[in-house]
């Protein structure tokens, strides 16, 4: 059997808008620029270009191991084996450790997917011990306040009916474009769903689009009506739970939001058709300060 050719096809969601706003070339770096970088015989720049796009910040890093462990929680929950706290406490800052001496050593550079490799130690940053140190306080604090919050214990209470897949990225069609979308946590209740997405940072706007997305896609994969979708966006770190409102305007104001997203993207394109995309056409900030902490500042050229 033949394996199937990888291609470069063009896609949206709200991390990719997000990277395109932030600055273009760091955009083209990280969707064009390393493709192919996982493969032995890529060019140079395409093989950094990949391990830079897979690094992350510290709090980045925190982020996903706390989202990887409330999932953990989460499933147990479902076959109805809550773990105790400092057992998720403690799985949690091994993992954490593990992942500091792995990227300290720099492993990340031959296994760039699957080990972390932290922007702090790509580019030797004089971090201090207290700030590490803080950045697992901050994750710990959002672990704790997840089992102080109700979630946990409504998942205790959901039947095997009422649960839908947890943190799993999936994809629905919007105007011929595939678009990624994955809540944290969603399940049935009644005859709506109910979507919950984990923040461990500050409250943002944007953070209200990502979950009217959510509804889209919860009503492609799970035929859940809009108008019957409960947004929530839960920010562990502030213990702090907001309701995003889904209605017929907010949706429309997404997929206008999407649109413009798209139409920007694709006419900065060479061949909008194939998805071809050339790096001197996504210029570089002008304002440096925004590069101070990007990955792919050793690569872009400024």
């Amino acid at each position: 059997m033949f394996a199937r050719e990888l291609v470069n096809e063009f896609s949206w969601s709200k991390s990719r808008h997000g990277k395109f706003q932030e600055c273009r070339r760091l955009y083209w770096l990280h969707y064009y620029g390393s493709w192919g970088g996982w493969d032995q015989a890529a060019s140079r720049e395409a093989r950094e270009a990949y391990v830079l796009k897979n690094l992350s910040t510290r709090q980045q890093w925190a982020g996903k191991v706390v989202h990887e462990h409330l999932a953990f929680a989460l499933s147990l929950a479902r076959s109805g084996a809550v773990p105790p706290l400092e057992t998720v406490l403690e799985r949690a800052h091994h993992r954490m450790r593990e992942d500091f001496a792995a990227s300290r050593r720099g492993l990340y550079r031959n296994r760039p997917k699957w080990i972390v490799g932290l922007v702090e130690h790509e580019y030797a940053e004089p971090v201090p011990d207290a700030e590490w140190k803080a950045n697992w306080d901050n994750a710990a604090t959002s672990i704790r306040n997840f089992y102080a919050s109700t979630w946990l214990e409504k998942a205790r209470t959901l039947t095997k009916q009422e649960w839908l897949p947890i943190d799993e990225i999936g994809s629905f069609p919007m105007d011929g474009v595939k678009v990624f979308a994955g809540p944290d946590f969603a399940f049935r209740d009644g005859d709506g769903v109910v979507l919950v997405d984990w923040k461990t940072g500050r409250p943002r706007d944007e953070d209200r689009d990502q979950v009217t997305g959510y509804a889209l896609y919860a009503q492609d994969h799970w035929s859940a009506a809009p108008e019957k979708v409960v947004a929530r966006l839960v920010y562990l770190g502030s213990n702090e739970e907001v309701d995003v409102q889904v209605d017929r305007a907010a949706l429309e104001g997404f997929r206008a939001l999407f649109r413009r997203s798209v139409e920007q993207m694709r006419a900065l394109l060479r061949d909008p058709a194939k998805n071809v995309a050339a790096k001197d056409d996504f210029p570089m900030l002008e304002d440096v300060a925004g590069c101070r902490t990007c990955s792919f500042r050793k690569l872009c050229g400024r």
